[in-house]
């Protein structure tokens, strides 16, 4: 099955190459490289894997990425995954087989398994959203997910930080998306993490979307 997975990367230096690997075994993907602004060497080691790289010269968020990397795919599918390594890009052709069927596939992680900032944040996030659009919801801020780029397109998202993956998933609600949960693996202890800052961001737009529900 066709698609274009797409790696929003900021400073992902030492995992970058890992993860384009792994996508490669996964399948023959069209690979998007949207590197966020990153001060370290991310761009030059995507440019030596099969990949298309798109460098911003300054940071300007995790959605403006993925919505940068969504509007220069050239397939109709699209799947979004971190550059950290936590994720499992073999996992992958998972995601597109459940795509045939529904319109949105979103990860779904051990919520015990996680650290503890994220693990408060995730379970805020997720009891907040479930009661705001009537739906239960296991994860909500997962960046791994797939979806068809027509309707990426039609949910006009406007957050270009980490608030990106909640306001898709609120908007895919609303536009009467089918929407799938699927059961991911995940390790930490590599990669990036979420400044806090950012997560009281976040938990500001989930408020601010109960309100205007």
């Amino acid at each position: 099955m066709k698609a274009s997975v797409i790696l929003p990367a900021h400073n992902e230096g030492r995992n970058i190459a890992k993860v384009i690997r792994k996508i490669n075994k996964a399948g023959n993907y069209e690979i998007i490289v949207v590197d966020d602004g990153s001060t370290d060497n991310t761009i030059n080691i995507a440019k030596k894997e099969d990949c298309v790289c798109v460098r911003l010269n300054k940071n300007m968020g995790k959605g403006h990425a993925c919505t940068i990397g969504a509007k220069i795919a050239t397939t109709n599918n699209l799947v979004f995954i971190d550059a950290d390594n936590q994720l499992n890009a073999l996992e992958i052709p998972r995601f597109l087989t459940e795509l045939k069927k529904n319109d949105l596939v979103i990860g779904k992680r051990d919520l015990k398994n996680i650290p503890l900032q994220r693990r408060l944040s995730n379970s805020f996030a997720k009891r907040v959203i479930s009661k705001s659009v009537g739906r239960k919801f296991n994860d909500v801020m997962c960046g791994f997910r797939a979806i068809n780029k027509e309707d990426f397109s039609e949910l006009k998202l406007k957050n270009k930080r980490y608030e990106f993956e909640v306001e898709m998933l609120v908007k895919a609600v609303r536009n009467r998306l089918k929407i799938k949960e699927m059961p991911v693996t995940v390790k930490y202890g590599i990669g990036s993490s979420m400044p806090i800052w950012e997560s009281i961001k976040v938990g500001g737009y989930i408020l601010e979307s109960v309100v205007r529900k």
